[in-house]
């Protein structure tokens, strides 16, 4: 298993963890090439360093084939699972979180404003073009597993299909509703004992492709919500058009009880490849909100536990809508769970393993 950082501080982390516990269950050795490892591993697994360098992303991004390379060594496995596209050919299997041309050609990248976000902005373009260079010159012995249909779409648009692919969408965490207790106990510790409204949630920090600027412009016009706001670099964030009815919490450790403080979850992104944090809320009993670039969008609305948000609306109509639903969408999070769990997805992934193992005539 290849990734920078397999360890549950983001999406794709979470989803690398979630594969080797796969692997792990399933009576496999596993190897992580990493920088970071999740304690949890740490005794299960054989570790190989991975060197990253400390600055400059467009450095790191060049240099990282190298050094997984290097952390290889002259190695060799029964199957390799990759997360970035540095190493897409280097793995049987590719698993695709984000096109960064595709969110190019959205607009979303940039974020900010200044000479840090120009030089940021620069990097990032650059790094296009070099993951441009991956994608055209693909290993057809590569599985590619795209992480939901909007990826799909988007890869094929920009790249053309490739000779072995399938969509997996990632699990759907466990079913934890909270406690009416938990609830309150949450509200008032991240909210306060004030605000008797409905409270919005947002986990998308200060990242313009989150679409946080559409959100506090829609959140001006709707006087009736409250938004809770957490990712990166919110801490010391300030809405003062929001005054009385705003909090931002900076990043989240305890994201349940973010989840338990919510009446609704949010995700305004201008592209957002699948969305982890809907499949999360929903498994908390909290409908979601998405725009409809969102690939988790297809199974929020399919199930009945969240609907589209389209930024010119206003948002308060919809937030009550949901929570009159509540009781669906607590139906919908159970067959959701059910559907599209942990055990469907190690079974869509040990399939595939099952299939590299074959092509290459080894015995299981």
């Amino acid at each position: 298993m290849i990734f920078e950082h397999i360890t549950a501080t983001n999406a794709i982390g979470k989803v690398a963890i979630a594969g080797i516990k796969v692997a792990l269950e399933a009576g496999w050795s596993v190897t992580a090439v990493a920088n970071t490892l999740d304690e949890t591993l740490q005794s299960q697994v054989e570790w190989l360093p991975l060197t990253v360098p400390k600055r400059l992303y467009l450095v790191k991004w060049l240099t990282a084939r190298h050094y997984m390379k290097q952390a290889l060594g002259s190695r060799t496995f029964d199957v390799v699972h990759a997360h970035q596209p540095q190493a897409a050919s280097l793995a049987d299997v590719y698993q695709c979180h984000f096109i960064t041309r595709a969110a190019m050609k959205r607009h979303s990248l940039k974020d900010g404003d200044g000479v840090r976000a120009t030089l940021n902005a620069m990097q990032i373009r650059a790094a296009v073009y070099a993951e441009d260079y991956y994608y055209r010159h693909w290993n057809p012995n590569t599985r590619m597993l795209y992480d939901s249909e909007l990826t799909r779409r988007d890869f094929h648009d920009t790249y053309g299909p490739l000779p072995v692919e399938s969509v997996q969408v990632y699990a759907c965490p466990d079913l934890d509703f909270p406690s009416d207790e938990e609830k309150r106990e949450a509200r008032c510790r991240l909210v306060g004992t004030d605000y008797k409204g409905p409270i919005l949630g947002y986990l998308g920090g200060l990242n313009e492709r989150k679409g946080y600027r559409k959100l506090l412009a829609a959140m001006e016009r709707d006087k009736g919500l409250f938004l809770l706001m957490g990712g990166m670099y919110t801490e010391n964030f300030a809405a003062p058009a929001l005054a009385g009815r705003f909090r931002a919490v900076g990043p989240v450790r305890d994201v349940a009880s973010f989840y338990a403080a919510c009446d609704v979850f949010i995700v305004p992104s201008d592209y957002e490849p699948l969305g982890l944090v809907a499949f999360e809320a929903a498994a908390r009993g909290v409908p979601v909100i998405a725009t409809e670039q969102v690939g988790a969008l297809k199974h929020l609305r399919e199930y009945g536990v969240g609907e589209v948000w389209r930024p010119s609306e206003s948002l308060e109509p919809l937030v009550e809508r949901l929570i009159a639903q509540r009781k669906r969408v607590r139906d919908g999070a159970c067959r959701m769970a059910a559907d599209m769990g942990q055990k469907r997805y190690g079974e869509q992934l040990l399939s595939v393993y099952a299939e590299v193992m074959n092509s290459r005539g080894i015995s299981q």
